[in-house]
């Protein structure tokens, strides 16, 4: 799949299109492949590395050499496997190809412990504590100067919540 971007420039009288950029989404292992994959092991995880790519066209396969950078190799470190989705980039200026690897990782969803809800308000705090509601009373509202007056102000401006219930 190809998109590209394009500009109407006049040439002689006529308006013609300009190709701006290119950019080229490689989504099937059958489109591209790793040209030189190798299995490497960093710090216990086995991942695959692979330093050129190959591109099939109609005419055969395009080798590319690729320059990864430094934070590849970190995500490489952390676990992170390429998948098959990639995107190439032409760039007329600098006369080169950027290529965009897609990279994934599986997790482990674990359960939270020792997570506590709390809910401040303007004259309380409440939470949670082995089943049993605790209220702390703070009175912030006449403590802090001026609470009441900024209150006002910013439910006039965004409105207050019975007015758009009202509205309903």
């Amino acid at each position: 799949m190809a998109r590209h971007q394009i500009d109407l420039e006049m040439m002689e009288g006529k308006l013609v299109p300009r190709i701006n950029s290119i950019s080229l989404w490689l989504v099937d292992d059958h489109v591209w492949k790793p040209a030189t994959p190798m299995k490497i092991t960093i710090d216990g995880v086995e991942n695959i590395f692979f330093t050129s790519a190959a591109i099939n066209t109609h005419r055969g396969w395009v080798y590319l050499d690729l320059e990864p950078s430094k934070e590849f190799y970190k995500l490489l470190a952390r676990g992170f496997k390429p998948t098959s989705h990639a995107k190439i980039k032409l760039d007329r200026e600098n006369r080169r190809v950027a290529f965009h690897l897609s990279l994934e990782k599986e997790v482990e969803i674990y359960k939270l412990e020792n997570v506590k809800p709390v809910d401040v308000n303007e004259n309380s705090v409440a939470t949670l504590y082995e089943a049993f509601a605790t209220i702390l009373e703070t009175d912030l509202a006449e403590t802090t100067l001026g609470y009441s007056y900024r209150k006002e102000s910013i439910q006039r401006r965004n409105g207050s919540v019975a007015e758009k219930l009202e509205r309903l």
